[in-house]
C-alpha cells in the first residue's frame, strides 16, 4: 500500500515545487529594471535560445532586450551599464520633454541663435515660422541639430536642459546626464552621456507613452511645410529602415566621441518589441543588421 502511493504523491510535491519555483522566478524579473535569463534554465522560460552562436559585434556597446508585458528580458549584451557618449539618441530625449511640455500645434520662428548648431540637415530658414510637430519630424527623421536648439529655445534653452535631466532622473537613468538637446560634442570637452541601458529605459517609456515618437522614427521620407511656404523634404537618417523587412523604427547618431550610434525597435512573431542598440562602432548598419537578425532567428518567441 505505501508502494502504492509513493510515486503519485511524488510527483504531485515535484509539480507544487516546480510552480513554487516559476512563481519566485516571476516575481524576482518583476522587480528587476533590466533582467538576464541567459543564465537561468530557460526551458521554464520564452523565448528559448536554439541558436548556437552569439554575434561578433565590434562596437564597444551593445544590448538586445525583449519587452514582455512588464519584463525587460536581456537576449544579448556588451557592456550594457558602461557610461557612454551617445551622441544624435539625446533627441530622443528631446522628443519626449518636447511632448511633455509644449503643444505641437504652437509654432515657433527660427531666429540666428537657433541656426548656430553644427550641420544644416533640415534646411531650416531664418524667420519662417514652423510648428513644433513639424520640427519633431525634421529633428528626428533627418536628425536635425538646428532643430533640435529651436524647440529647446521655445521654452529657454537652460531651462530645456533641467527638464531633460529631471525626466532621465525620474525614469531612473542613472548613467545619464545631459549638457544639450542636440548631442553634440561639445566645445569645453562636455557631451552627453548614458549607457545601454538607460537608453532601453528610455525607450521602453517612449513605447508606452508617446507612441507618435516611434511614428514619426518609422518614416523613410516625410515632407514638412512651413507658415511661408517654404517645403522641408526629409529623409531617414536610417538606413536600416529600407533594409530590414520587419515593423521597424529608431534613431541614429554619430559624433567623433562616439562614433557610429543606432537605437532600432523591431517585432517577434508574437508582437513583442526587440530594443536593440549599438554605441561606438565603425559599422553600426552592418552590425544592427546582424544584431536584429541573430535576435530573430536564434530564439523561439
Amino acid at each position: 500500500m505505501k508502494n502504492k502511493y509513493f510515486l503519485p504523491l511524488s510527483i504531485l510535491f515535484f509539480i507544487i515545487l516546480l510552480g513554487f519555483f516559476c512563481y519566485a522566478r516571476a516575481e524576482t524579473y518583476q522587480k528587476n529594471d533590466v533582467v538576464s535569463f541567459l543564465d537561468e534554465n530557460i526551458n521554464l522560460f520564452k523565448p528559448i535560445f536554439i541558436g548556437n552562436n552569439t554575434p561578433d559585434l565590434q562596437a564597444n556597446i551593445a544590448s538586445s532586450v525583449l519587452l514582455n508585458e512588464d519584463k525587460k528580458i536581456i537576449l544579448y549584451e556588451k557592456n550594457l551599464e558602461e557610461k557612454t557618449a551617445i551622441a544624435s539618441l539625446t533627441k530622443l530625449m528631446t522628443a519626449v520633454v518636447v511632448m511633455d511640455n509644449y503643444p505641437l500645434d504652437s509654432e515657433i520662428l527660427v531666429d540666428e541663435q537657433m541656426l548656430n548648431a553644427w550641420g544644416t540637415s533640415g534646411g531650416l530658414t531664418l524667420g519662417e515660422h514652423v510648428l513644433i510637430k513639424d520640427l519633431l519630424y525634421i529633428m528626428l527623421i533627418e536628425s536635425s541639430n538646428d532643430a533640435a536648439e529651436c524647440l529647446a529655445s521655445k521654452l529657454n534653452r537652460d531651462n530645456f536642459m533641467i527638464l531633460m535631466n529631471e525626466k532621465a532622473k525620474k525614469l531612473k537613468m542613472r548613467s545619464t546626464h545631459f549638457v544639450n538637446p542636440s548631442g553634440l560634442d561639445e566645445d569645453n570637452g562636455t557631451y552627453n552621456t548614458s549607457s545601454a541601458k538607460d537608453l532601453t529605459i528610455l525607450a521602453s517609456e517612449i513605447i508606452n507613452n508617446y507612441p507618435i515618437i516611434a511614428s514619426i522614427l518609422s518614416k523613410k521620407e516625410f515632407t514638412v511645410v512651413s507658415e511661408e511656404g517654404i517645403r522641408h523634404h526629409l529623409t531617414t537618417t536610417n538606413n536600416l529602415l529600407k533594409e530590414i523587412p520587419y515593423e521597424t523604427w529608431g534613431k541614429t547618431g554619430y559624433t567623433e566621441i562616439a562614433n557610429g550610434c543606432l537605437i532600432l525597435m523591431t517585432k517577434t512573431p508574437l508582437n513583442d518589441t526587440i530594443i536593440n542598440i549599438i554605441i561606438n562602432s565603425n559599422d553600426r548598419f552592418g552590425e544592427m543588421k546582424n544584431l536584429t537578425n541573430w535576435t530573430l532567428e536564434s530564439f523561439s518567441y
